[in-house]
């Protein structure tokens, strides 16, 4: 590990004594101003007999307490600042001054869970970015990762692991915690849980750990949505100069490493999550009942359904209902399985029957979708992923995919269907399609949504790697094709448009990118994607998505 790199606890610690020289300026300044130091200061202070010397105000001064940094400049601390000038060619070095404070505040790295050189906040040449931005104590992943803080909660709250090797951050929450979903507001939770935290004082977080004041608003904008255009040290290529080859295709096929992971509802003794121990005699007895609003309700076995109904094989995407702007809850697969078109023919649904509701073992019933849903997008009940027993983290021995669908709707181990009459404003509100809104904004959040899959933002990539560096993402918009994604070297100024004509919903984008880095350095890659509604209108994604790497 090299001098400079470090595992991430603690990663506040060069911090604090920044944090007390601050807070002891602070108590400072509060003294004098108590103590009448402050031209402001009213005149009629109690007098003392000791330290006080008169100051040019009229106002008593405690020399010991007067000016704390004095002693820090190196600057004589007697007469007129004016008197003292000729000094400063003695004590007052630029170079030096600038060259030891990049040294002292260089950025931290730290070695990742996969095994990645992170280093999260770029170097410049005088650390302006941890000098004065305070940048690598801010932010979510600053001081812990969001899956240890979830598991760390007082709370059951379930679970995603990405498969990928990106680094999840709070932009996978936003969805889930908005007005147009769970209602549970993420700003109440952040902020008590965090503030009545002895682990967050102790690090000495405050409001700026989590935000940052913009000057011209006032607003508390989340850090990690505005650092990229506050940090100095990052190189700007303009698209004219981009030395870059980027290919995409829809086949793309995720390897078994990758896959995401997301728990069940069910007491963490029930759940299946070795994916080397399947257990064959749960498959052959595990029972799915066709149940309600149908003429010919049945329970039967998965070899039994197998037999009736025959299999399918099928390309698809999973793409989480919360998947945050650039994060990896993604995935595609080649899956097998019971067509779910057989099992409505055989059901025969009632006069007005018009909703499937997939329930899981473990209670989960949030995924009813219209039969004429169903039917337009190929559902089926997998048993197998990739030419393999359906795997235990990913909900053995069953569960169902819909093309367009997002994962939300993707009931693992699923012990019935069950058809349903609903009212007709009511046919598809838990079709699941990417429509969550931003309650900062207003706006649908992530859709359509992009991200690198073969590197955490903040790598540190050295030799070949660094010569040529190659990176892999997704395009998605869950229902909506992509009709283009545009590539930013220099903070959006100047855009490459990688147009993907013909593209199927049915299937992510998923593209590959060659980049010559003219020099080594810090670089920022945003990431623009315009997908095409239903009624043929362009849409952008809110946000763009950023990835940054170091090359040296």
């Amino acid at each position: 590990m090299k001098d400079n790199e470090q595992e991430r606890p603690d990663v506040r610690s060069r911090s604090k004594a920044k944090a007390i020289i601050v807070l002891l300026s602070v108590a400072l300044v509060a003294a004098a101003a108590v103590w009448g130091c402050s031209p402001q200061a009213s005149t009629d202070e109690p007098k003392s007999t000791d330290t006080k010397t008169e100051s040019a105000s009229g106002a008593k001064a405690d020399d010991s307490a007067v000016d704390e940094l004095a002693a820090y400049s190196g600057f004589p601390t007697e007469g007129r600042f004016v008197d003292g000038v000729a000094s400063l060619p003695d004590f007052y070095k630029n170079a030096e001054k600038n060259e030891a404070n990049a040294k002292a505040e260089a950025p931290r790295r730290y070695t990742d869970r996969n095994g990645f050189t992170v280093q999260p906040v770029p170097s410049d040449p005088v650390s302006w970015n941890n000098t004065y931005l305070n940048a690598d104590a801010r932010g979510c992943t600053s001081c812990h990762t969001l899956e240890n803080a979830l598991m760390s909660l007082p709370t059951y709250h379930r679970l995603i692991f990405f498969g990928y090797p990106t680094e999840q951050s709070y932009q996978n929450c936003i969805a889930c915690h908005s007005d147009s979903y769970s209602g549970i507001k993420l700003a109440d939770i952040i902020h008590t849980t965090h503030f009545g935290s002895q682990m967050f004082a102790d690090d000495n977080g405050d409001c700026q750990s989590c935000h940052y004041i913009n000057p011209d608003t006032g607003t508390f904008d989340r850090w990690d949505e505005v650092k990229y255009n506050l940090y100095k040290g990052i190189t700007d290529v303009t698209a004219d100069d981009l030395e870059a080859d980027i290919t995409y295709d829809q086949t793309t096929i995720t390897p078994a490493e990758n896959r995401i992971f997301k728990t069940v509802k069910d007491e963490p003794s029930e759940w299946l999550t070795d994916d080397s121990k399947v257990d064959q005699s749960i498959f052959d007895n595990w029972v799915i009942s066709i149940d309600g609003d149908c003429e010919n309700p049945a329970e039967m076995t998965l070899p039994e359904m197998v037999e009736q109904f025959g299999t399918v094989k099928q390309v698809m995407k999973m793409d989480c209902t919360i998947n945050g702007v650039g994060q990896a809850t993604i995935m595609q697969s080649e899956v097998e399985g019971i067509p779910l078109s057989a099992i409505i023919d055989f059901a025969k649904p009632k006069a007005g029957a018009n909703t499937v509701s997939p329930i899981g073992s473990d209670g989960y019933d949030y995924a009813q979708m219209s039969i004429d849903w169903l039917l337009e997008n190929d559902a089926i009940i997998v048993t197998k992923m990739d030419g393999e027993m359906l795997p235990n983290t990913q909900g053995y021995p069953c569960m169902i995919w819909v093309n367009k669908t997002s994962g939300g709707n993707f009931t693992k181990r699923i012990s019935n269907l069950t058809f349903m009459t609903k009212a007709e404003e009511d046919l598809d509100n838990q079709l699941y399609i990417g429509q969550f809104t931003d309650d900062k904004t207003g706006e649908i959040y992530s859709k359509p949504n992009s991200g690198i899959l073969n590197y955490p933002t903040g790598v540190v990539l050295s030799g070949d790697e660094a010569k040529t560096v190659h990176l892999e993402g997704f395009a998605d918009a869950w229902d909506e094709p992509i009709k283009k994604i545009e590539y930013s070297f220099d903070h959006g100024a100047t855009w490459t448009v990688l147009d993907t004509p013909d593209n199927n919903a049915d299937n992510w984008t998923y593209w590959r990118m060659d980049f010559t880095p003219p020099a080594a350095g810090a670089y920022l890659l945003d990431i623009r994607t315009t997908s095409i509604t239903p009624e043929g209108a362009d849409r952008v994604c809110q946000y763009n998505t950023q990835f940054m790497f170091t090359v040296e």
